[in-house]
């Protein structure tokens, strides 16, 4: 998911998107394209919006890639980006967000797990932004929040998930039903939604991985000097 606007970033996006914003002198998106492709997954598709030509001149270098465009960025969030791209998910998919920065590890215990569809999450790391996830007894999501005091906190949010294309469609099905009131849904909740009230999802949790979502200069700073990849 590619869309956003990335206004946290200032000057440094103005001309390009976020996910073009370099670690260690490589962009994260193609970073991540770069683990992707290691893991053997044949087909990209990134949800794009604002500067969307920087994502398709990636499908020059790597043929992979299927870019949609949602004309819509501006005024929705993450799980519209993702239900724009149904017609171009034709089965179960590796779910990521275009900031990251990550261990190719991580694609790879997603793939290996035993459930169809999964939320990483990791031992809470990031020092602004968290994202507090919650499961019960049997490693099923329960409830997700930033606010730590609403959730009893059993992680934080990577931003990289296994969705099957049964549990997809009942993503985009519910979605759907309730449109024209949650264009600024993100995606995280409509998977919190989905896993309470009609499909459970699973949470894996690592406790090793190195990773990092750079939401601003001061995330990318804190990564530079202190995430290891």
């Amino acid at each position: 998911m590619a869309a956003g606007m990335g206004t946290r970033f200032g000057k440094m996006t103005e001309l390009s998107p976020k996910g073009f914003i370099e670690y260690k002198g490589i962009p994260m998106v193609v970073r991540s394209i770069e683990n992707i492709l290691a893991c053997g997954v044949e087909k990209i598709i990134i949800g794009t919006g604002y500067h969307k030509e920087y994502y398709e001149h990636l499908t020059e270098k790597y043929p992979q890639i299927q870019c949609v465009f949602s004309p819509k960025y501006a005024e929705t969030n993450s799980m519209y980006t993702l239900w724009n791209c149904r017609e171009a998910i034709d089965g179960d998919f590796l779910l990521l967000e275009s900031d990251l920065i990550y261990e190719k590890k991580a694609l790879e215990a997603l793939i290996d797990h035993d459930s169809d569809s999964a939320m990483l999450i990791t031992p809470i790391t990031k020092f602004q932004d968290q994202y507090y996830v919650e499961m019960d007894e049997n490693g099923y999501l329960t409830n997700c929040s930033t606010d730590e005091k609403e959730v009893s906190a059993s992680g934080e949010l990577v931003g990289i998930h296994k969705i099957s294309k049964a549990f997809f469609e009942i993503m985009a099905k519910d979605y759907e039903a309730h449109l024209q009131d949650s264009l600024k849904t993100g995606y995280e909740f409509e998977l919190l939604k989905v896993s309470r009230e009609l499909k459970p999802l699973k949470v894996l949790k690592m406790e090793d991985l190195q990773w990092y979502e750079i939401d601003d200069e001061r995330d990318l700073r804190y990564a530079e000097e202190n995430v290891k990849i």
